[in-house]
């Protein structure tokens, strides 16, 4: 039952994994992560060690400033009867305001010199004078930052010796200190761009290497993604005899629960399994079981009326119906309000017979009204809980027929108003449901020959075009086949 559609359905939701999951499989995937991670692992020792050798580095570049620092504090003093000449340190030459100082000292110094040459000034008092001067010029050193302060935030502390000579020295080598400046701040500029980029390259690799396992495991359906997919959905279920309007209105409420929906890609074809079966689930409907309706009602009789076209097993099913209440204990009567076709007396004469039920009938051509109606009278007068009433096939295309029906209703009041169609009669079903259904307002279906259907998409259709449960399905020949419908194992046997 059902297996050709189930079959179809099987082979769409394989292909829909493969449409719109991704290319690769998902052991191939698990296999690219496993990859990342032992490459972030093995990334994570390397770096510590990068990390170490540039601490030593950084060490001693620190450790080397520290010794020039100690070597220019001490003092070189050497004491002369001639004149003195200022030692200045290469921590004070590195900067350009030391320099200049220490040019202009110079400077005062030669000046001096002169003047004591011609004034010829002794020694003494001139050892005096140039020192008061070199006192002066020192003060404004010491006030002075030195590169290594101006660095770290130290302040150096400058002592320089004074040696006494009778000529001056000329000064030694000079670096040029701007350069040396601009070497010094380029290092520190690149040091802290360095610990920048080390800060952030993690956080970044960190968050695309997540991003990228995310991706791995997560697939989102894009709206072009559903079209692709439904195309195929969609000749699917017309094919296995689901109408036109009802395959729209799957592929409405499918839309909106699929696309932009995120996916484990490995759960990918048990979620649209999943929605599939969601949807059948909001189309149709479970019915409450006629058998429990009668039990339930105090003024009997119970009175079941009976539509559908020639030849699709509406006598047949009336006979189940009257084998399964009886089963139940309830007393029931047949009513043969089939007066127009020929045999139609005599054929559901032969179920009451088998059945041992009461059965009222009439004359060939008598008003099928009438035949309802004495039934029920009959129902009432001995105690009989359920009447069913036969009525005679009519095609929906017949106007004059369907007001006949319409006459039936209003005579007999029934309880339920059931239609009976062929499980594979397809979209002639459906319009069949929407004819009787505006006409007299049916309250369900049954739809037999449902154990030779092997499409089911008649169950769908008829369910959504009249809005109304199926109550049972015919499954056979025998009085037992007559099967309460059950929307879950419905959709079960369709393998969703």
């Amino acid at each position: 039952m059902f297996g050709f559609l189930k079959d179809k359905l099987k082979q769409w939701v394989d292909k829909a994994k493969d449409k719109i999951g991704p290319a690769e499989s998902s052991e191939e995937v698990k296999e690219e992560i496993k990859e990342e991670v032992k490459k972030a692992k093995s990334a994570v020792p390397k770096k510590a060690k990068e990390e170490k050798k540039k601490e030593i580095k950084e060490k001693k570049e620190k450790e080397k400033p520290s010794k020039k620092k100690k070597d220019l504090e001490e003092p070189s003093v050497s004491k002369e009867e001639n004149v003195e000449s200022p030692e200045v340190t290469n921590s004070e030459l590195i900067q350009p305001d030391v320099v200049k100082e220490v040019s202009k000292e110079q400077e005062q110094i030669r000046e001096i010199t002169e003047e004591l040459e011609k004034e010829e000034i002794t020694p003494k008092e001139a050892v005096e004078e140039i020192q008061e001067v070199h006192e002066k010029t020192e003060k404004e050193i010491k006030e002075k930052k030195s590169l290594l302060g101006r660095l770290f935030g130290k302040k150096e502390s400058v002592e320089s010796s004074v040696s006494k000579e009778e000529n001056i020295a000329p000064l030694e080598t000079v670096q040029k200190p701007k350069e040396i400046v601009e070497e010094e701040e380029e290092k520190v500029e690149s040091s802290k761009a360095d610990l920048e980029s080390e800060e952030l390259e993690p956080a970044t690799q960190k968050k695309s290497f997540f991003e990228k396992v995310k991706s791995s495991f997560i697939y989102k359906i894009t709206e072009e993604d559903f079209e692709s997919l439904f195309e195929d959905l969609d000749m699917l279920l017309l094919e296995n005899n689901v109408a036109l309007e009802v395959v729209e209105d799957i592929k409405s409420k499918l839309s909106k629960k699929l696309i932009g929906k995120e996916i484990k890609k490995d759960d990918l074809e048990n979620e649209i399994k999943t929605e599939l079966k969601n949807t059948l689930n909001e189309i149709l409907i479970d019915p409450d079981d006629p058998v429990e309706a009668v039990k339930m009602k105090k003024d009997k009789p119970f009175v079941i009326l009976f539509f559908g076209i020639n030849g699709t097993g509406k006598t047949t099913s009336i006979a189940k119906l009257a084998y399964k209440l009886k089963q139940k204990n309830i007393s029931v009567a047949l009513a043969a309000g089939d007066t127009f076709r020929a045999a139609s007396i005599e054929q559901i004469s032969e179920h009451a017979k088998k059945l041992e039920v009461p059965l009222i009938k009439h004359d060939y051509g008598a008003d099928p009204s009438a035949v309802g109606f004495d039934a029920i009278k009959y129902a009432k007068s001995h105690g009989i809980d359920v009447v069913l009433i036969d009525t005679a096939g009519r095609m929906h295309t017949k106007t004059n027929l369907i007001s006949e029906m319409e006459k039936i209703v209003r005579v007999t009041n029934p309880d339920l108003k059931i239609f009976v169609a062929e499980s594979i009669a397809g979209n002639d079903a459906v319009e069949q449901a929407k004819t009787f259904h505006e006409a007299i307002e049916i309250d369900g279906s049954i739809l037999s020959k449902a154990d030779v259907d092997e499409k089911g998409g008649t169950i769908i259709s008829v369910s959504h075009s009249t809005n109304k449960p199926i109550f049972y399905l015919g499954t056979g020949q025998e009085y037992k086949d007559l099967k309460l419908f059950n929307k879950q194992d419905y959709i079960q046997s369709l393998g969703l």
